[in-house]
């Protein structure tokens, strides 16, 4: 019984999807593109490998095609010119981020870099990062700290070689960026690797496709269990960056000692 009723919700929840999106629908003038099925679109046109499966799309429809992913409408260019034209020409018409469900969990609402509208927040967030991250002067007062990181992975390779032991290095490079980073952040490296492996679970999360963005009436019913794991993801963000703030706090406060700013009365 639980089995069928489930089995009607999601039918009742396909069928006012259907009838909104026939509602909704206008007419507008887009680019070629393949016939795709109520609700679903052109989702069953991509496979195990998408990349081939637009290239494949894009030798028959031409290098600016319309996809329709779920209810999604998508635009898909491959070739140099058409993506100058969107890249370049018309960046501002496209800078903005669809909200989705990996933006929302693991994104705070969407008020990261890579995930924030382009607008005024957006841009304050890239004049911080530029002028407290990027800029020259920052780059090359790190410059120490990333030869010594590079010298310990070196080192750790060349242990290794000497022992005949196997090296991973693609794990090898991610940990040295991210120990790069932390350093460069937060002004220390973490030993623990576990906030390493959320971060490359959160990434993964991001990057899996969601049933829930290209069709938002089923979203909250998470039925691949993706949204579950974007908010237990989220919980440790939220833990690690508590831990990161309360070790800055507590360090500005034992420099504000040492310095003999703190008064304390006597008697």
């Amino acid at each position: 019984m639980p089995t069928l009723a489930w089995t009607w919700i999601i039918l009742s929840v396909v069928l006012l999807a259907y009838i909104l999106q026939r509602k909704s629908k206008t007419k507008k003038k887009l680019p070629p593109g393949p016939r795709g099925f109520p609700i679903f679109g052109n989702l069953h046109m991509l496979g195990e490998f998408p990349h081939k499966d637009l290239h494949q799309l894009a030798q028959k429809h031409g290098p600016i095609m319309h996809l329709r992913l779920g209810m999604v409408p998508t635009i898909v260019v491959s070739s140099p010119e058409a993506a100058k034209l969107c890249l370049k020409t018309h960046d501002l018409v496209f800078a903005g981020r669809p909200r989705n469900e990996a933006s929302k969990h693991t994104s705070y609402e969407q008020r990261s870099l890579a995930f924030s509208q382009y607008g005024s927040y957006w841009r304050n967030l890239r004049k911080m990062c530029t002028l407290e991250l990027l800029c020259n002067l920052k780059i090359n007062s790190f410059k120490s700290m990333r030869e010594e990181e590079l010298d310990l992975l070196i080192k750790f390779i060349q242990e290794a070689a000497h022992d005949h032991v196997a090296v991973d290095l693609s794990a090898k490079v991610s940990s040295l960026s991210a120990d790069m980073s932390c350093r460069l952040v937060f002004g220390k490296k973490y030993m623990d690797k576990d906030p390493y492996s959320v971060v490359q679970e959160g990434m993964q999360l991001a990057a899996s496709p969601n049933l829930g963005d290209y069709i938002p009436y089923v979203a909250s019913l998470d039925l691949q269990g993706l949204t579950q794991r974007m908010k237990a993801v989220s919980k440790i963000f939220d833990a690690s960056f508590e831990k990161i703030i309360d070790e800055h706090l507590q360090s500005k406060d034992e420099n504000k000692i040492d310095q003999g700013l703190f008064y304390i009365p006597s008697g």
